[in-house]
């Protein structure tokens, strides 16, 4: 029925679900493209603190050490798909920066899926946010997403 579908996943609960079911059909199908899609919210550059204290040379150091970090984890959660999913080798991985929902559907235009996977709302616990588990603690809204799909939307329960 599908045959290259975009999953979206950030390492929470609910995008662990999606991978589950995405990759037992890639299992089934093994046809099927697959295409991992981490994004980075943009906004997080716009994190400010106590930054009037700081040079704005030691404001983007710490920008750019605080997006390899974040780097890292992506790459750790990508790591353990392909562990948990031997179908996931064949799988296709990017990270995107940028509006969440806007980032999701360009990514999946210019690809030309025919379907968009995503979890189901669950609170994150994860990198980001300091309270243990995994997970970016961004979240989009339906009615920003919605008008913007060029495909199908599988919200996996």
């Amino acid at each position: 029925m599908f045959s290259n579908i975009l999953l979206c996943t950030h390492g929470t609960e609910g995008a662990q679900k999606a991978e589950a079911f995405i990759f037992a059909q890639m299992e089934s199908d093994p046809e099927l493209k697959v295409t991992v899609l981490t994004v980075l919210d943009k906004d997080w550059r716009m994190m400010t603190g106590d930054d009037w204290l700081n040079s704005s040379k030691t404001h983007a150091v710490f920008l750019d050490h605080v997006e390899e970090q974040v780097g890292e984890e992506i790459a750790e959660e990508w790591q353990r798909i392909r562990d948990s999913y031997p179908a996931a080798s064949q799988a296709v991985f990017l990270q995107q920066t940028g509006g969440i929902a806007e980032t999701i559907t360009k990514v999946a235009g210019e690809l030309g899926c025919d379907l968009i996977a995503i979890g189901p709302y669950c609170r994150s616990k994860g990198f980001l946010t300091g309270q243990g588990g995994k997970g970016l603690r961004d979240t989009m809204k339906n009615k920003t997403l919605h008008p913007l799909l060029p495909c199908p939307l599988l919200i996996v329960p």
